[in-house]
């Protein structure tokens, strides 16, 4: 029967990285999160002009098709009711603190 010890590795130490490996492992990382950033940055530098220009377009797009439509944005959507001429309505009401130890009113 083969006798394995699986916690024999446990108690070796680690095997060590020299120290060019770990720094060329940084540079390596360090240089390919910069060409991340620069790739993003130059993405974003293209597409945020192109989104604006296409959203303005839509919106000029649809403003054509509600003004074909009959619903225009410059008309006054309370044109058709009619104000009172002469007499005007004051909402008026009285007001009172609550002192923190008053019963309520029901």
């Amino acid at each position: 029967m083969i006798r394995t010890n699986l916690f024999d590795q446990l108690n070796r130490r680690p095997a060590g990285m020299p120290r060019w490996a770990a720094w060329l492992a940084m540079a390596a990382s360090f240089a390919v999160g910069i060409t991340l950033f620069l790739v993003a940055a130059s993405l974003a530098l293209i597409l945020i002009p192109v989104v604006a220009i296409a959203g303005a377009i839509a919106i000029w797009r649809l403003k054509a098709r509600l003004k074909a439509a009959g619903f225009d944005d410059r008309a006054d959507p309370f044109a058709g009711q009619a104000r009172p001429q002469g007499r005007i309505e004051i909402i008026d009401a009285e007001y009172r603190i609550i002192e923190p130890g008053e019963p309520p009113r029901r």
